[in-house]
């Protein structure tokens, strides 16, 4: 025998057990919610599961000027502001966790080249300061001079002379733009390349056809090539007298 439930849970009754339902979602809710109001404010929680001890230590002191905050009340965009000016920090993530309190995530810059002595520089052409002052001057590095507010046109410089000079198997180790737009290069094969800021980019390009099609087999005895020339370039050999080209 089968039993019709429908006719036991009228529309009436089905609205008052949804009635119901809802006043106690609401006020576990409310309950839940009030709680955690009350509770004191709590330290920001860092998460550093791909910090460095050093970094999080510099993360947790600048934090400290936020101080402890309220689940509810916290102001996230304050808190990452004051996180994303540490240099070193690429981009931050501010959250509020049910079980963990307000939580700061940060990625950390990775350098591809120093910038000077002090600094480092990262693949978007972004100068920094690494919380780890031993990492400066990375020897495995190339290294790059200027001012700062050029980092990024120096770093596509760099990445466009390796480019042009791939076919002689070289890459620069050093590169320079001075404050009158001279470019010094120093290679890893001990090549050093100047240039001046009139027709940069033809003059650079065109150098390493040059010197595959004419100085092939003489690469190794080129100490330096002076391209601050209208028509042509100095070659100053190792040990012998320049030679005009």
């Amino acid at each position: 025998m089968s039993i019709k439930f429908d006719k036991y849970f009228s529309t009436p009754w089905r609205s008052a057990i949804m009635t119901l339902l809802v006043v106690f979602l609401v006020g576990f809710l409310t309950i839940g919610i009030n709680r955690t109001q009350n509770k004191p404010a709590e330290d920001i929680v860092i998460d550093d599961s791909n910090l460095s001890p050093a970094e999080v230590q510099v993360l947790a002191s600048t934090l400290s000027s936020v101080g402890k905050v309220q689940f509810f009340s916290a102001d996230l965009e304050q808190i990452h502001d004051e996180v994303t000016k540490l240099s070193w920090v690429e981009s931050a993530d501010v959250s509020r966790d049910w079980y963990r309190g307000v939580m700061v995530s940060v990625t950390p810059r990775k350098a591809i080249a120093n910038f000077g002595s002090r600094q480092m520089i990262d693949a978007s052409g972004q100068v920094f300061v690494p919380v780890d002052r031993t990492q400066l001057m990375n020897t495995h590095l190339v290294t790059l001079y200027g001012d700062e507010t050029e980092a990024a046109d120096i770093m596509t410089q760099m990445n466009h002379i390796n480019t042009w000079f791939e076919p002689l198997g070289i890459s620069v180790k050093e590169l320079s733009l001075t404050p009158r737009q001279t470019w010094i290069i120093g290679f890893n094969s001990g090549l050093r390349v100047i240039v001046d800021g009139e027709n940069t980019e033809q003059k650079l390009y065109g150098l390493p056809k040059t010197l595959f099609w004419h100085y092939k087999d003489k690469l190794n005895q080129i100490q330096s090539v002076d391209l601050r020339y209208k028509n042509g370039f100095v070659i100053a050999w190792k040990s012998q007298a320049p030679d005009g080209s």
